[in-house]
């Protein structure tokens, strides 16, 4: 039997997060959820997860591109891909893909919140393949 894929959830809304587990669980994953990006942080170091779905905006509005940022460029974890899944564009305005902000956003794939299950399950079966 086949280890199941790990992923990690970083994202300071807690019931989003634990709605977003609740799904990826029923369909195999193993899941962990932090609700800010040092744990995020920690929790990457010390149980590597095959993806990570992150927020943008947490303690600060930034904080999901710095880490992102940040894990792509680290020798030991740049290959895990990244989900952004956030609400940013419809809080603030801005509109951000990897396209057209791809040095500084460099997720390997990013939508907006809320996202459908069929299409969070596409996106990371995507992913995680």
């Amino acid at each position: 039997m086949s280890e199941k894929k790990k992923v990690l959830i970083i994202d300071d809304d807690k019931d989003y997060g634990e709605a977003l587990r609740i799904v990826l669980e029923s369909n195999g994953f193993a899941v962990d959820h932090e609700l800010n990006i040092d744990d995020g942080r920690t929790r990457v170091e010390k149980n590597r997860p095959d993806l990570i779905i992150l927020d943008v905006m947490m303690d600060k509005h930034t904080d999901g591109f710095d880490f992102c940022y940040d894990l792509k460029h680290d020798a030991e974890c740049h290959k895990i891909p990244i989900l952004m899944v956030t609400a940013v564009t419809e809080k603030t305005g801005f509109k951000f893909s990897p396209e057209t902000d791809g040095e500084y956003l460099q997720a390997d794939d990013y939508v907006a919140k809320p996202i459908p299950v069929a299409e969070l399950l596409s996106r990371v079966n995507k992913l995680i393949a």
